[in-house]
């Protein structure tokens, strides 16, 4: 490159001239080109190390990671392995629920039907025989289709599953007529009527005995499902089972 010197407003240009011989040249760039991949090689063996670490850490702690897991699922079998009977325990019990479901699903208790007859009969008439007959589970279908055809009020109309035959004796006619009107407005039970379909069978007037007449009388009345417990069923629903 040309050196410029000022000598007042006269700029002079010098030339330069470059006396080192062509082969030196030539061996300074291999030298700086041999520098610059040797510093390139350096840098990318750091960047090479750093990265080596790194991974490095990651799988120490993926497999410290890995340990930990594998001791917890190893502490998890262990304790699956103590509650194990106590998980048979719970299967043999929801059998027995199931098993005591099915059992209970059309009972019946009679002590609450005996109360609620206690409660609405009049006081001057009595019982002196009472029987029930339960509708038997197998002959529910063909006993339902048949109910169907029955006029309602009638002794089977509505589906009954068992029925009661009463007798007994009072005052009068009266009298009896108002203990089965008492039945055909009984308690209900879940918002469903418990005594379905009331009915006389016989009713006559005794001779006088010591100046007093009484009136002998037989009688039916059906009772809906609403007359099952309940008891151990889902839900408490009666005539259902749990599944």
């Amino acid at each position: 490159m040309a050196r410029q010197s000022s000598f007042g407003d006269t700029r002079v240009s010098l030339p330069r001239v470059n006396l080192l011989p062509k082969e030196i040249k030539e061996r300074r760039l291999a030298q700086r080109q041999r520098g610059g991949i040797a510093i390139a090689f350096v840098v990318l063996l750091a960047l090479l190390g750093l990265w080596y670490v790194r991974e490095s850490q990651k799988l120490t702690e993926a497999r410290q990671e890995a340990d930990r897991e594998r001791a917890v699922a190893a502490g998890l079998r262990a304790s699956k392995a103590e509650l194990q009977p106590y998980a048979a325990l719970g299967s043999q019990i929801a059998a027995a629920e199931q098993l005591r479901a099915k059992v209970y699903a059309r009972e019946i208790r009679f002590s609450g039907i005996l109360q609620d007859i206690s409660a609405i009969i009049p006081g001057d008439v009595w019982l002196t025989q009472m029987s029930v007959a339960l509708k038997e589970t197998g002959a529910e279908g063909g006993a339902a289709a048949a109910a169907a055809a029955l006029t309602p009020g009638s002794p089977g109309a509505g589906s009954p599953v068992a029925s009661i035959t009463f007798t007994g004796a009072g005052l009068g006619h009266v009298d009896v007529g108002s203990f089965v009107r008492a039945l055909s407005t009984g308690p209900k039970k879940r918002g469903s009527r418990v005594y379905l379909n009331p009915y006389f069978t016989a009713s006559q007037k005794d001779a006088e005995e010591g100046g007093e007449t009484t009136v002998t009388f037989s009688a039916t009345v059906d009772l809906s499902q609403a007359a099952f417990s309940g008891r151990f069923q889902a839900g408490g629903q009666p005539g259902t089972v749990t599944p």
